[in-house]
């Protein structure tokens, strides 16, 4: 099938789907694999899988979504892989999302792995509103950020007694002699 069109009000189910293109402005529920180039439309999409190359919906909701570029209302899934960019107006929930840059509302995520986020004030706007600030916001970080990436710093294990004198030494210098010295005749 070149085109699958979904018209507004209707259900439509299928067990699996493969197309170029998905217009979805009703309801789609497919029960194991939905695989197409492009998805687009109003309404919602249900499925145990998304595969595809661009997703714009309103709605989606998957165990797996594994895309190039996603632009939608809500999204609720347990994965979500996209290689480019991810961008969710209202609220994401996922378990484990990686994506190149993920640019969120609301989001109720376990573990992320993306380059980027940004995360935008709670307003009402549409997607082309969303996208355009998303990406102001991006290039301001970038203009304005330090050019050297953010590293930890290193961990070393404090030893008890020289944190105890140097919170004497912040306090008195003879409250530390008289500490240091009462403590290295208990330990020789």
């Amino acid at each position: 099938m070149k085109i699958v069109y979904i018209p507004r009000g209707e259900t439509v189910s299928y067990d699996n789907l493969a197309t170029e293109c998905l217009v979805v402005e009703g309801c789609l529920k497919v029960t194991y694999d939905l695989k197409a180039k492009k998805i687009i439309g109003s309404g919602s999409v249900a499925a145990s899988s998304i595969s595809a190359d661009d997703i714009r919906a309103d709605e989606l909701s998957s165990v797996r979504v594994s895309c190039r570029r996603l632009i939608a209302k809500h999204v609720e899934t347990s994965e979500l892989f996209a290689s480019e960019s991810a961008a969710v107006s209202c609220l994401l929930s996922a378990d484990y999302v990686q994506a190149s840059q993920l640019s969120v509302v609301l989001s109720y995520v376990h573990d992320v792995d993306a380059d980027e986020i940004i995360n935008l004030k709670q307003k009402k706007r549409g997607l082309f509103r969303f996208l355009l600030e998303s990406s102001l916001r991006s290039w301001w970080t970038r203009l304005t950020a330090p050019a050297e990436d953010v590293v930890d710093a290193e961990y070393k294990p404090a030893d008890e007694h020289k944190n105890v004198y140097q919170i004497g030494a912040q306090r008195s210098g003879s409250d530390l002699e008289r500490r240091s010295g009462g403590t290295d005749e208990l330990s020789a």
